[in-house]
């Protein structure tokens, strides 16, 4: 599958032209950009994960007792980033992996797993499966903004398409962020 998003990217930058009767590609500025696209996917793989609230990506949590010290959840080591808590005003930090609150219970909690990153990384195809067009389209417009300059030193290009893929990450969080309504955000 990230063969599929660097083959986009490198659609979007303009420079993909097919490939001639001996299956080779007919330029090398693709293969320079099949190369620099290489280099930065596993980053942008990562950052437009953790860009939107993709349903797919989140992990969930209910119920989960706590006290009146920083208590940790036991079963959780692959923890990112807290997506959604609630009560909204529970106090909490991460460390390796790790979430450790204050409060007397989390009512739910969703999270960015860190394996399910490391799945999207290692092609594992049960975990691409799950990913929506969407994703793959924003990552390639991601990998091809952050591989512009390098291809073209055109800094006009290069700004364009980052404002291309801005644009794009903001109509795609209101399509496909996961919404969770906080019902009892004020409780402790």
């Amino acid at each position: 599958m990230k063969a599929d998003i660097i083959r986009k990217a490198v659609i979007i930058l303009g420079s993909y032209q097919g490939t001639n009767n001996q299956g080779m590609y007919s330029s090398s500025k693709i293969t320079r950009a099949e190369q620099l696209a290489e280099e930065f996917i596993n980053s942008i793989i990562e950052e437009v994960t953790l860009a939107v609230k993709w349903s797919f990506a989140l992990k969930q949590l209910r119920n989960i007792e706590g006290s009146t010290e920083f208590t940790v959840i036991e079963h959780i080591t692959d923890c990112i980033k807290i997506a959604v808590i609630s009560p909204s005003n529970i106090q909490f930090y991460l460390d390796q992996g790790r979430i450790y609150f204050k409060g007397s219970r989390i009512s739910s909690l969703f999270y960015y797993s860190r394996d399910f990153i490391n799945g999207l990384l290692a092609d594992d195809l049960r975990i691409w499966q799950q990913v929506t067009e969407a994703f793959k389209l924003l990552t390639a417009l991601n990998l091809a903004a952050s591989i512009a300059f390098a291809m073209y030193c055109d800094s006009l290009f290069a700004d364009g398409l980052k404002k291309q893929y801005l644009i794009k990450l903001e109509q795609t969080k209101q399509i496909y962020s996961f919404n969770y309504n906080l019902d009892n955000s004020g409780e402790l």
